[in-house]
């Protein structure tokens, strides 16, 4: 598998593993407020209401932050936004810190939404187009691999800082990688194929040629990224173009689809999930470190083989075992009186789900969406994905808890299993497989498959 990795300019790997900080941002902030808002609720005496506003005030800035995004990169360039969305972080960390009500703290995190919606438009997009082919699942991997970091980090914070109630500092401590990735971002150059896309063409060969090693590997790549420039058009009216609307719903599909199966509902709430079933908050927030440490585990198992195993293979053998994690986390609330088994059912259901989704789901998605879709419309296409991807947090974000309150565990967690079924029916039946091709053959089989001869493609798009 590491084999796989070697001869390669040591550059590509630099350039994706800056732009993966972006990842980092999204997943400290998405792991620390699990463990910050058990003394948030206390301090500010949150209802179960507003505790869901607190958790969920991001989702609005992230929608936000995702919709403007993306026709920005096209505009102003991959780079540039990535430094503009690192400052907005800093901005959101330090105003979560410093909030002196739920007022201030909600909109502070809105803030922060508008970062991490650019993060995850931007990232995914800038290590697509800067990566090998042979390379290039793995290296868009970086950034699902660097959110569990995060995760992980930030659990690792809240269980440091417990004991003090220090949620403040748990909120505030986001701004310093916040800083690594706008330092490191000022220091890369933009990706070559929005360069082309601006005709700037010597500046990408230059980038180029310090991202390969072979002339005529950059030769091949320039050519075809030439071409596809010279028969596109830029803007959301594209997306519209017959032969492109498959790919919409494929890549509208697997982003509100991954929220939909339920996982920020384990990222968020984990911490409260297991102080249910009878522990205390310290010990709630250590078992979900071993849920952020296995997260980061299977993420990376999935980085060294989607290369060789596929994406869409890895997504229906992970939505199987989110399915079966489901049912297993169901049942545990169906133990009446027997607070240990439902611990332990519940943490083993935990485990087995993060798994599942990490070696699968967490990481395809971002690695397929910046695939399925042309250079000129990566961008706007990137950014209704991920606007409907982020309703899709928000709307489960809002309603677990209340869910919770009205059905209870055991039905909230197998509806999320009937929503995993129709997922692996919908990969199985319309997903594509993307590996081992550069992004411009990506996007001439799609030509094809969409019944396009060359004569009706210049009509389309040119």
């Amino acid at each position: 598998m590491f084999s796989s990795l070697a001869g390669y300019n040591r550059f590509v790997y630099i350039a994706a593993g800056v732009a993966a900080l972006g990842g980092l941002l999204f997943g400290f902030d998405t792991g620390i407020i699990s463990g910050a808002l058990l003394f948030i609720r206390e301090d500010l005496g949150l209802s179960p209401f507003l505790q869901s506003v607190v958790v969920s005030a991001i989702l609005v800035g992230t929608i936000i932050g995702a919709g403007g995004t993306g026709p920005l990169a096209d505009r102003f360039g991959r780079r540039k936004m990535a430094i503009v969305g690192a400052l907005v972080f800093i901005a959101g960390a330090l105003g979560s810190a410093f909030a002196p009500n739920v007022e201030i703290l909600i909109a502070a995190r809105v803030v922060l939404g508008l970062a991490v919606g650019a993060s995850t438009v931007i990232v995914p997009m800038y290590i697509a187009e800067i990566a090998p082919p042979p390379i290039r699942g793995t290296l868009a991997a970086l950034f699902q691999l660097a959110i569990t970091l995060g995760i992980v980090l930030a659990y690792l914070v809240s269980y440091a800082l417990a004991g003090a109630e220090a949620w403040r500092w748990m909120l505030g401590l986001g701004a310093v990688p916040a800083v690594v990735l706008g330092v490191g971002m000022l220091l890369l150059p933009d990706s070559p194929r929005w360069l082309v896309g601006q005709h700037r063409y010597d500046e990408a060969r230059a980038v180029l040629q310090r991202a390969r090693d072979s002339e005529e590997e950059i030769n091949t790549e320039m050519e075809e990224m030439e071409e596809a420039e010279r028969r596109e058009e830029a803007g959301f009216g594209e997306l519209a173009k017959p032969w492109i609307r498959p790919m919409l719903v494929v890549g509208i599909g697997l982003a509100m689809l991954q929220q939909l199966v339920g996982i920020n509902t384990i990222i968020y709430y984990a911490p409260t999930i297991m102080e249910a079933t009878g522990l205390d908050a310290s010990v709630s927030i250590l078992a979900t470190l071993g849920v952020g440490i296995v997260n980061v585990i299977f993420t990376a198992v999935s980085l060294l083989i989607i290369d060789r195993v596929g994406r869409k293979p890895l997504l229906l053998v992970g939505l199987t075992g989110i399915i079966l994690s489901l049912a297993i986390l169901g049942f545990g609330y169906l133990l009446p009186g027997l607070a240990g088994a439902v611990a332990y059912v519940t943490f083993a259901g935990l485990i087995l789900y993060i798994a599942s989704f990490a070696v699968s789901f967490g990481v395809v998605l971002w690695v397929v969406l910046p695939e399925i879709f042309p250079l000129k419309v990566r961008g706007s296409a990137m950014s209704v994905c991920t606007i409907l991807h982020w309703s899709s947090n928000l709307l489960v974000s809002l309603t677990f808890l209340p869910l919770i309150s009205a059905v209870g565990e055991t039905t909230v967690f197998w509806g999320y299993g009937v929503i995993s079924i129709g997922a692996l029916a919908f990969v199985y039946f319309l997903m594509p497989e993307t590996k081992g091709r550069t992004l411009e053959k990506i996007e001439a089989d799609l030509r094809e498959r969409a019944g396009a001869s060359s004569a009706q493609t210049g009509e389309v798009t040119s």
